[in-house]
């Protein structure tokens, strides 16, 4: 009858500071989704898996949006995983999110400013429902709402993290 959530939020340079880490540790304990984006510091991302890792099969969906690559291998929706896929366009998904960062950062012609990076990581993920048609049924429906989620946050409506 009732649905009930709480949502709760940390600002990544937070978690340098240990009491702040064990309290997102004990929150993660209670949650059923996880949703991070932009975990570009190495030391963080660090800490970060490090705490999500051990929980991460547990939850329901840990939706880590353009970040490092050791942070995007925790990706996980359903019974799609990207640790679980192996080969191909799909499996290499990681390297290939930080291969678009680092076109656009060495890019020189273009202006700096994040929508070139989105830009290209939505081309990148025009390309993966191409591959999702190869997974089973349930891998490649919820492959599918892995790839809607991802659009929907670089986005960045309200409206569109809302249908989220």
């Amino acid at each position: 009858p009732g649905l009930c959530v709480e949502c709760v939020g940390y600002l990544l340079e937070e978690i340098r500071d240990q009491q702040i880490l064990k309290e997102l540790q004990a929150d993660l304990e209670d949650a059923n989704v996880f949703i991070c984006s932009l975990i570009f510091v190495q030391e963080l991302a660090e800490k970060l898996v490090e705490v999500l890792a051990p929980v991460r099969d547990k939850l329901d969906a840990c939706l880590c949006f353009p970040s490092m690559p050791e942070v995007m291998k925790l990706n996980k929706l359903g019974t799609f995983d990207l640790t679980a896929i192996s080969g191909g366009p799909l499996g290499s998904f990681a390297q290939q999110i930080k291969d678009v960062r680092q076109q656009t950062l060495g890019d020189k012609k273009k202006p700096a400013g994040g929508g070139s990076f989105q830009d290209g990581l939505l081309k990148l993920v025009r390309t993966l429902p191409k591959v999702l048609k190869f997974l089973p049924g349930d891998q490649a429906k919820d492959g599918s709402a892995f790839i809607l989620s991802l659009q929907h946050w670089l986005g960045g409506t309200p409206e569109n993290l809302e249908a989220m």
